[in-house]
């Protein structure tokens, strides 16, 4: 076992001290304090505690003092399992790597990535040609590290570039947008030979223009004009200064929208010419002094500038996409916080380096939670595809049941339905699309070997009538 407790915020605890007890029996485990864009800080204890021998019900105690004049006591029952129930596929996975044209990618045999890996190499392949291309920079050798669950949002840049490459994919990304989430941390990759004192919220402005949207692409200058009709566009002083508080689809729709306003107002070069501004001055003061360095304009001129380009936009159905999105994915962020919380400290220095190999593949397995998980994905397809009004009501019965902790009547009501009837024939459910009482069903008895189950709905129930092996087509890509 490892321990991590998060305690909200961002920056803004010091450790004083910290410790953890099994039984009252105080473990020799070393505290480290680590920040997560999306959760705040976390107390985390990546030494891991040995459980051989263990098996059965136990108290863990948590205890810390901060500098703030702030302590945390906690106490919680945990179970250990016996190791003969851990999925077969952790025990037989392995880290690989494969060397590419741009990057050594890292992957684990016995997953997704690896059953997929031919068409996603080239995936990133093309992807790290655009990004040179567009920026004109050579990348440098890039680690890139392909893991089999999701973590936060599906990926993240640092001393390696991580994406989440999943079947049952619950992500915002989704399978068929998984270039732009390896082309927007390529990005990052390029940018960090720039990034003198350059302050976050521009890296990621950067990142969401030149993959012209966040998790999906998405038209900027609407989406500018969305977030006004909104209330949600914040002034450049407020972006700058508060990045790290707002919260995350907006900062980063805010982000994106105002760096496409200074592509288009003043150019790609010299957009990166404020790269370059070696500034020892941090948030909207750096920004006002790198305009005027590289841009000619102080910082009240380019407020000006960017709100009269945000107001000559329509917006269309961004703003309903928009309000859906960020509802959406607060929902799936409640819905992990709950029942899938990633390990933050693993970030460093590598994912691959931590011993515990099922932290980069372990998901949900029973019924309840993979049915969820499905909803999730199926929302997050009807906002890309367009089908807002249809999105809406899944976004209203998700936020119904990350509330009440429970699924119930709706929609949703036929994902349990089915993923219940696919275990029951042995096999997880890894994709469901709504239909008639007639269907055909993604599912995996033995990941990541995928097979395609038929059922058929009778006096209310679903039931499998039979499963064949997918076709070798079939990829997580794409069914």
């Amino acid at each position: 076992m490892t321990f991590e407790v998060p305690l909200g915020g961002f920056g803004t605890h010091t450790l004083v001290e910290a410790t953890v007890s099994v039984d009252g029996e105080t473990l020799d485990v070393f505290p480290v304090m680590s920040g997560d864009p999306l959760l705040g800080d976390y107390l985390a204890f990546p030494d891991a505690y040995p459980t051989a021998g263990a098996v059965g019900g136990h108290w863990v105690q948590v205890t810390a003092t901060f500098q703030v004049n702030a302590a945390i006591d906690i106490t919680q029952r945990i179970v250990v399992r016996p190791a003969m129930g851990r999925p077969a596929q952790e025990d037989d996975t392995r880290w690989r790597i494969e060397r590419t044209a741009c990057c050594n990618v890292k992957y684990l045999s016995d997953s997704a990535a690896g059953r997929d890996l031919a068409e996603l190499v080239a995936v990133i392949d093309a992807s790290a040609e655009r990004v040179e291309e567009h920026f004109g920079l050579e990348l440098p050798r890039v680690r890139f590290v392909l893991i089999d669950t999701l973590w936060g949002n599906g990926g993240y840049a640092g001393g390696e570039v991580v994406v989440s490459y999943l079947d049952r994919d619950y992500s915002p990304g989704r399978r068929s947008t998984f270039q732009q989430t390896v082309l927007h941390e390529l990005a990052h990759a390029v940018t960090d030979q720039l990034e003198f004192s350059t302050p976050w919220p521009l890296i990621e402005g950067v990142a969401v223009q030149f993959t012209q949207g966040h998790f999906k692409p998405e038209p900027l200058g609407a989406r500018a004009k969305a977030l006004s009709e909104l209330g949600l566009l914040p002034s450049l002083e407020v972006l700058f200064d508060t990045f790290p508080d707002m919260q995350h689809e907006t900062r980063y729709a805010a982000v994106g929208v105002f760096t496409e306003y200074l592509v288009q107002e003043y150019g790609f070069e010299r957009l990166l010419d404020m790269f370059d501004s070696r500034l020892r001055v941090a948030g909207s003061e750096w920004l006002g002094a790198a305009a005027a360095e590289a841009l000619d304009v102080d910082l009240e001129g380019l407020q000006t500038g960017f709100l009269e380009w945000v107001e000559s936009h329509d917006a269309g159905s961004q703003a309903q996409d928009l309000e859906l999105t960020i509802a959406l994915q607060e929902a799936r962020r409640a819905y992990q916080a709950a029942h899938a919380p990633y390990p933050n400290y693993f970030l460093y220095p590598s994912v691959t380096a931590t011993g515990q190999d099922a932290l980069a593949m372990r998901d949900a397995r029973s019924p309840r939670l993979v049915a969820v998980e499905a909803f999730i994905g199926y929302a997050q397809d009807l906002i890309i595809a367009g089908d807002l009004n249809a999105a809406a009501a899944a976004v209203d019965e998700l936020e119904r049941i990350v509330t009440e902790g429970t699924v119930g009547s709706g929609l949703s009501e036929d994902f349990l339905g089915v993923a219940e009837a696919v275990a029951a024939a042995g096999y997880e459910l890894i994709e469901y699309r709504p239909g008639e009482d007639r269907m055909i069903v993604l599912a995996t008895d033995r990941a990541p070997a995928l097979s395609l189950l038929s059922l058929t709905k009778q006096a209310g129930e679903w039931r499998v009538t039979s499963a064949a092996p997918a076709p070798e087509s079939t990829t997580a890509l794409g069914m």
